[in-house]
């Protein structure tokens, strides 16, 4: 496999396992209870070795985008996830940014609405030591307005990734979370963001299009997970064109795609798209 040249930019870092974490290259900890069946894989407590470059699946773009972000950046980095997790990308993002010389301040914003899920990203960023002074760790959602809604009691978090507030109905357990919307998030960072990384199972349809303007003056790029329908996802994508945007990379769901690294067969769909206006 020929690795995307992004990853000649930053240095592969030597860890020493703690037992109950996977890592990544970036030297990145991850703690193996965030995830169902990832336990067999926590290397031996004490090992020492350098991880390898990630591998060739649908999360291979997502490093390539963000690590591109991060390398276009120069002063101070601002980047945006929604639909955080335990912070997967944020804290790629907040890592590798401490690799650049052209970077000397970073400013992160990432929202997760199931609590627990919350509460084990506020231990991942701890555990990688990247509490920096302009981190904001949000429990709540990004939606198309400002208030509380509802959002799904998840029963499993370390298998359900998946919950949206689109899945609310009658007879499921909720509680309600504060919903943000795109301009107050964006709110919370000093100048545009260089970066958002958007995975909120289906509601995106409902928080990007009424905030085309504001996405517009104040966002140099985007990475979107879509789901629901192709029809959906090509919707979106045209949203973006009309509004001038370039795309860089498009990829329905449930489809196995060509990459400029190889097949890849993607669960959710993919778009990625630039600012030409920055």
């Amino acid at each position: 496999m020929q690795h995307a040249p992004i990853f000649q930019e930053f240095t592969a870092t030597q860890i020493e396992a703690n037992g109950y974490s996977i890592y990544d290259f970036l030297g990145i900890e991850t703690d193996v209870r965030f995830k169902e069946g990832w336990k067999k894989f926590a290397p031996q407590v004490g090992s020492k070795f350098t991880p390898p470059l990630p591998t060739l699946n649908e999360h291979y773009i997502d490093w390539v985008l963000t690590l591109e972000s991060v390398a276009r950046a120069n002063g101070i980095y601002r980047m945006v996830e929604l639909g955080a997790g335990w912070g997967t990308w944020a804290a790629v993002a907040a890592t590798a940014s401490q690799q650049r010389a052209s970077i000397n301040e970073i400013e992160i914003v990432a929202i997760e609405a199931d609590v627990t899920h919350f509460d084990w990203m506020k231990r991942h960023f701890s555990s990688n030591r990247l509490n920096a002074p302009r981190t904001h760790l949000i429990h709540g959602v990004a939606g198309p307005d400002e208030g509380m809604v509802r959002f799904p009691v998840i029963d499993d978090p370390a298998n359900d990734y998946g919950a949206s507030m689109r899945q609310v109905h009658s007879g499921r357990a909720f509680v309600e979370v504060q919903s943000y919307p795109l301009n107050s998030i964006l709110d919370k960072l000093s100048g545009p963001a260089d970066f958002i990384h958007v995975d909120i199972q289906g509601a995106e349809y409902d928080i990007i299009p009424p905030a085309m303007e504001t996405l517009k003056k104040r966002v140099k790029a985007m990475m979107i997970g879509t789901h629901t329908s192709l029809d959906k996802h090509n919707e979106l994508a045209e949203l973006f064109e009309g509004h001038g945007w370039r795309e860089q990379m498009n990829y329905p769901r449930g489809q196995l795609c060509e990459t400029p690294y190889g097949q890849i067969q993607f669960g959710d769909g993919l778009l990625a798209v630039s600012n030409p206006e920055f």
